[in-house]
C-alpha cells in the first residue's frame, strides 16, 4: 500500500509541474504580490488556526487533532487549479500560488507540526515521524520539479503529463475513500466534533479566506481564487504522510479526518463553484445591451471600462476610451463587447 500510495504521489507531483511555466508564475508573482502573500497567509495562516481551534473546543483526541492539523497545514491541491477554472477565477495565479505553497511547506509544514501539534497534542504514545515528512515533501516536490523541466522541453508532453497527473489524483482519492470506509468500518460512527471540524474546514478556510481578499480590495477574480486555494488542501500528500508514518490504530485514528475530509471535499468543491459562478452572473454586465453614459468610466491603471450605477437619458452603443484627460482629442471607439467592463 505505501508503495502505491508514493508512486501515485509521483504522478500527481509531476502533473502538478506539467502545468508550470516558471516564467509565468516569476511574472504572476512579480505583479501580483499582495494576492500571493494573501493567498499564502490564508493557506498557512488561517488553516492551521481554524484546525487548531475546532480541536481544542471539540477536546478532539491528540490522534484525531495530530490529523485534522496535518490536512489544514498542507500546500494546496492540485485540483485547486481545475476549480479555479470552472469558479471563473484567475488560474495563472492558482497555479503559481499551488506552486509556491507546495516549495515553502518543505519548512513551513514541520515548522506548524512544531508549532500546533507538538506543542499541545503529542503524548508519549504518539511520536511525529519526521523523516517520513521530508521524504513525502520530496516525493511530491522532486516530481514537480521534473514536470516543470518537461513543460520548459515540450508543451505536447507537459500536457500528456498533466492530464496523467490529475487523472491519477482522481483515482487516487476514489481508492483512498474506498479503501478508507472499508478499512475503518467506524467511519461514519464518528463523533460530531470530528466530522465537523474535517467537514467544514475548507468552507470555512475558503470563506475566511475570501473576506480577507474582499478586505483589502483584491479584485473579485482573485479573491475566488485565493478562497478555493486556501480551501482545497494536498489530501494526496497528507493520506500518504500518514500511511507512511503510522502504525495500527494510531494511523487508523489520524487518517479519520484525511478521509472525511475527502469525502467531504467533493459536495464542499461544488458548493463553492456554484456560489462562485452564481456572483459571476450577477457581476455581468450584458454585452447586447446600451449602456448610460454617465455610468463609464476609465480606468487607465487597470485598463479597463467600469460601468457605474447611474441614472440617466442619455445611452450610447459604443464607448470612447480616451488617452489622458477626457477631453483629449485622442479617442477610440470600441464596441461593448470587446472591452474588459466590470460593474460596480
Amino acid at each position: 500500500l505505501s508503495i502505491v500510495l508514493t508512486l501515485m504521489l509521483i504522478f500527481v507531483g509531476a502533473g502538478l509541474g506539467a502545468t508550470i511555466r516558471y516564467q509565468d508564475v516569476l511574472e504572476c508573482l512579480h505583479e501580483k504580490r499582495l494576492a500571493a502573500g494573501i493567498g499564502t497567509l490564508t493557506q498557512f495562516g488561517f488553516m492551521p488556526a481554524i484546525a487548531y481551534m475546532y480541536a481544542r473546543s471539540f477536546k478532539l483526541s491528540d490522534e484525531n487533532a495530530t490529523g485534522l492539523l496535518l490536512i489544514a497545514s498542507a500546500p494546496g491541491g492540485v485540483t485547486s487549479n481545475l476549480l479555479t477554472y470552472y469558479a471563473n477565477g484567475d488560474v495563472t495565479l492558482s497555479i503559481s500560488m499551488s506552486a509556491v505553497t507546495t516549495i515553502l511547506s518543505f519548512g513551513v509544514l514541520p515548522a506548524l507540526i512544531e508549532i500546533y501539534i507538538k506543542s499541545t497534542f503529542t503524548s508519549d504514545d504518539l511520536d511525529i515521524p519526521y523523516e517520513w515528512i521530508v521524504i513525502s515533501l520530496l516525493t511530491l516536490i522532486v516530481p514537480c520539479a521534473i514536470g516543470v523541466f518537461v513543460r520548459s522541453k515540450s508543451e505536447l508532453w507537459a500536457k500528456r503529463l498533466e492530464k496523467t497527473g490529475s487523472y491519477i489524483g482522481i483515482i487516487f482519492l476514489i481508492l483512498a475513500l474506498v479503501w478508507g470506509i472499508v478499512s475503518n468500518e467506524g467511519l461514519f460512527d464518528q463523533v460530531f466534533g470530528v466530522w465537523w471540524s474535517a467537514a467544514t474546514l475548507q468552507l470555512i478556510g475558503g470563506a475566511l479566506s475570501f473576506g480577507l481578499a474582499y478586505a483589502v480590495g483584491l479584485p473579485s477574480r482573485t479573491q475566488r481564487t485565493i478562497s478555493l486555494e486556501a480551501g482545497v488542501q494536498n489530501v494526496t500528500l497528507i493520506i500518504t504522510l500518514i500511511s507512511n508514518s503510522f502504525e495500527g490504530d494510531q494511523r487508523t485514528n489520524v487518517l479519520i479526518p484525511a478521509l472525511i475530509y475527502s469525502v467531504s471535499y467533493f459536495w464542499n468543491s461544488a458548493i463553492m463553484v456554484g456560489i462562485f459562478r452564481l456572483i459571476t452572473q450577477m457581476e455581468r454586465v450584458p454585452t447586447n445591451s446600451s449602456v448610460n453614459l454617465d455610468q463609464v468610466k476609465v480606468d487607465q491603471s487597470a485598463g479597463k471600462v467600469v460601468v457605474e450605477e447611474a441614472k440617466s437619458e442619455k445611452t450610447i452603443d459604443t464607448v470612447s476610451v480616451l488617452s489622458g484627460r477626457r477631453k483629449s482629442a485622442s479617442t477610440a471607439s470600441v464596441p461593448i463587447q470587446d472591452l474588459n467592463i466590470e460593474k460596480v
